[in-house]
C-alpha cells in the first residue's frame, strides 16, 4: 500500500471516530490490498464494529458510505460486527487472510 491510500485511511478512520463510531478493527482489502488496483479501484475497507445486528447493518453501511464520501469517494466501507468477523464467516476468513490490518 502506498503512503497516499495509507494516508487517506487513516483519515478515514480518525473521521468516523470523531463521530462516535465504535471501530474496533480494520481491514484494507481487495485490489489495494494485492497491489493490483488501477484508477477506477474502490478502496474496499472492512471495518469491524463493537455491536452490529442484521437490523441495523444497512443503515450502518450508509452512515459509513456517506461519511466516506466526505475523505474520498474511492472508500467502499464494509462493517461487520466482532462476532462476525472470523474464519466462520467465509468473506471475513478471505479479508483476514489476505488483507492488510490498518487498524
Amino acid at each position: 500500500m502506498d503512503k497516499r491510500t495509507f494516508k487517506i485511511i487513516a483519515n478515514y478512520i480518525e473521521y468516523i471516530r470523531g463521530k462516535n463510531i465504535p471501530i474496533k478493527k480494520a481491514y484494507l482489502f481487495g485490489s489495494y490490498a494485492r497491489n493490483s488496483y488501477s484508477t477506477n479501484s474502490d478502496i474496499d475497507l472492512a471495518l469491524i464494529l463493537g455491536e452490529l445486528t442484521p437490523e441495523n447493518k444497512f443503515d450502518t453501511q450508509v452512515q459509513l458510505l456517506l461519511l466516506a464520501s466526505d475523505i474520498d469517494t474511492r472508500i467502499e466501507p464494509h462493517p461487520f460486527g466482532l462476532k462476525d468477523f472470523n474464519h466462520s464467516n467465509p468473506f471475513a476468513s478471505e479479508i483476514i487472510k489476505t488483507g492488510i490490518e490498518v487498524l
